[in-house]
């Protein structure tokens, strides 16, 4: 949710049993109002509360320029005012996925991983390393917006739509409507494939329904009781789930959850 919509997005929580305490709103729309100010970036987003054993970390990330992913960057909070900048660890891989302990709360604490090279020595992750993981693998995976929010330009960035003007009511519950919030990953011409109406500077962008294995089935769709608001959840991270208000620019995502990958779900869905 960008800090500059905040107030207009919380309310849409509600739809899928979250909400955020009066108290705290508050300390988030100023303290990451002055972040944006002193870190001069161009948006920054609220991504939501990652549930450690002792405390909460609360999650940001922002960019400095128009385009949407380049150098953005990731920041954690425990009070909802002083905000900690996450820096990308030089080491990590993919296999962090598969640390499955409890976050403690503790950013120093070092989680150990066995190696899946042969004869190599188990990997050590701090806690603090894996939290940037964490929230980089949520957004690449998980996260998603509608057709026509995400636009590139011919300059190769990838801008916010300021003309988007939302999916139709029929549109919306339509996975194929909705894209990744990421750079393109797979060839133009896959993503274009099928589309009976297409635009090249909005639909170059991943797709859901044919990027995440299981295909078709990582999300779950539901709507509000007027019709007008949409929900989609993750399957694969559990508690990411985002929204979008039919005929409007309203939009967003929000993550409450653990921060472990739910490696369960190709046994939870029929294939």
């Amino acid at each position: 949710m960008e800090i500059d919509s905040f107030t207009e997005l919380v309310p849409l929580l509600s739809n899928f049993w979250r909400t955020i305490p009066a108290a705290q709103q508050l300390k988030l729309e100023s303290s990451l109002t002055l972040l944006k100010q002193d870190h001069q970036l161009s948006q920054l987003h609220f991504l939501g509360r990652l549930e450690a054993h002792s405390v909460a970390y609360l999650l940001a990330f922002g960019t400095p320029g128009l385009d949407v992913f380049r150098e953005r960057k990731f920041y954690y909070s425990r009070n909802a005012v002083d905000w900690i900048l996450l820096l990308e660890p030089t080491d990590w891989t993919e296999e962090w996925s598969r640390l499955w302990g409890e976050f403690t709360g503790n950013a120093s604490f070092a989680f150990k991983m066995r190696s899946l090279a042969a004869g190599s020595a188990g990997v050590v992750v701090r806690e603090q390393d894996r939290l940037w993981y964490v929230i980089h693998a949520i957004l690449r995976e998980a996260a998603g917006v509608p057709r026509g929010a995400l636009r590139m330009s011919t300059e190769r960035d990838v801008v916010l739509n300021p003309f988007f003007q939302g999916l139709t009511r029929a549109e919306m519950v339509q996975l194929a409507n909705y894209q990744h919030f990421r750079r393109p990953e797979r060839p133009a011409e896959e993503n274009l494939r099928g589309r009976k109406e297409c635009d090249l500077s909005f639909d170059v962008f991943d797709r859901l329904e044919v990027d995440v294995l299981p295909e078709g089935k990582s999300f779950t769709m539901r709507l509000d009781d007027s019709g007008r608001v949409v929900v989609w959840s993750s399957l694969h991270w559990l508690g990411l789930e985002f929204f979008h208000k039919a005929d409007s620019n309203v939009y967003g995502f929000f993550y409450q959850g653990d921060g472990r990958k739910n490696w369960d779900l190709p046994f939870m869905v029929e294939v």
